[in-house]
């Protein structure tokens, strides 16, 4: 079942999610700026390239040039599909974070951080690091990370370094991500509630799972109609994913979230009126 991957230059597994990556770019840019694309080609009348970076280039370039296109109605950037090798400057408000955790312990069940990658809302990888765990470890679940010791033991840095800078990346940061409770366990800190979106506890997509825990590849299948995680996880496949579900339906998301807060001020306030006529009460008697 398992796929047999290249590993790139920098020893990490290539990940076969890439093609389904590109290809929901394609298809959000398509729906996104379907009405500018058309009449960039009416425009330009020359053949749009296949490559989506340079795609959505040509389609900028042209317009800026053209000031009778309306730039109004390109509401969203494109997705993008070529990540970046090291920390990234181009760090947006929200972003999209993954782990991958290798075993400890006597049975190898606990977890211990081996993997970190964070990916921005246009799917660019700011955050992509292998950690040295910090216990012994009895099973590296290979079959699920990707990884072994020989790569964790090349390629790893220390875990007190990897946990001080994803704490500075996602500082006042929308998090997006799948069970994302785990990840920020084995990073050994919190992140505000208000600032995460976990694709795992979202109640639509929980209805899919009849209210229980849907697994992201459940969500990628039914929602996304890609498949992902076939043979070993990819921490960047699996934050981009997760990203993927976010945007699909983050209005109607941000909105439950408007309306759910108003709610909780709305009854906050009540309590305090009760609290106050009671007092006064009190004062009365």
């Amino acid at each position: 079942m398992a796929r047999r991957r290249k590993n790139n230059s920098s020893g990490h597994v290539k990940s076969p999610g890439a093609t389904n990556w590109k290809k929901f770019c394609e298809k959000h840019d398509t729906e996104k700026t379907g009405k500018v694309t058309k009449r960039a080609k009416k425009v330009s009348n020359v053949h749009i390239p296949d490559d989506l970076t340079s795609h959505v280039k040509d389609i900028t370039e042209k317009e800026n040039s053209n000031p009778c296109l309306d730039k109004r109605k390109r509401k969203t950037k494109p997705l993008t599909t070529q990540a970046s090798t090291d920390i990234s400057n181009n760090i947006t408000h929200r972003l999209a974070l993954d782990c991958e955790m290798v075993g400890s312990g006597k049975d190898g069940s606990d977890n211990q951080l081996a993997r970190v990658s964070i990916v921005n809302v246009y799917g660019d990888t700011v955050y992509d690091k292998i950690v040295l765990p910090r216990e012994h470890v009895t099973d590296y679940r290979s079959l699920i990370t990707g990884l072994n010791k020989q790569i964790i033991t090349a390629k790893g840095v220390p875990f007190k370094l990897v946990q001080a800078e994803v704490a500075d990346i996602v500082k006042d940061k929308v998090v997006i991500g799948h069970d994302i409770k785990h990840d920020f366990t084995v990073l050994e800190f919190s992140h505000p509630k208000p600032m995460i979106r976990d694709t795992a506890k979202y109640k639509p997509f929980k209805a899919l799972s009849k209210g229980n825990t849907p697994s992201l590849k459940k969500l990628c299948s039914e929602i996304l109609k890609i498949s992902v995680q076939e043979g070993a996880h990819d921490s960047i496949e699996d934050a981009r994913s997760a990203l993927q579900l976010y945007r699909m339906h983050r209005t109607s998301w941000e909105r439950s979230i408007k309306k759910y807060k108003k709610k909780v001020q709305k009854n906050d306030s009540a309590d305090d009126s009760e609290k106050k006529e009671g007092s006064d009460d009190a004062l009365d008697d």
